[in-house]
């Protein structure tokens, strides 16, 4: 008898989802770094829309606000890989 976390897994696999579903997690973490080291007030101003051959595209409301995520991306990025475990994201573009 197999455990049922080991049989989703494997579905998951099959299914073609699974690198659908990291997507999905690296944005959420990358929402969660910024919520923690920039705070809400700039999380409101940005929307993460989608992670693409590990290039997360971020839409912008403010230049400003732009400016200081490029500057800090790397910290960023580096702390959105460690607590997944994994290189989801290898660069942040903007869209303004």
């Amino acid at each position: 008898m197999q455990h049922i976390k080991n049989v989703l897994k494997k579905r998951v696999a099959q299914s073609g989802l699974e690198q659908n579903i990291k997507n999905s997690l690296a944005i959420e973490e990358f929402s969660n770094v910024i919520r923690e080291e920039m705070g809400k007030q700039v999380l409101n101003k940005i929307k993460p829309l989608y992670l693409k051959n590990k290039v997360l595209t971020v839409a912008c409301l403010v230049s400003v606000v732009m400016q200081e995520i490029n500057l800090r991306k790397e910290r960023i990025m580096y702390n959105v890989n460690k607590k997944l475990g994994y290189k989801a994201m290898l660069d942040i573009k903007f869209i303004v």
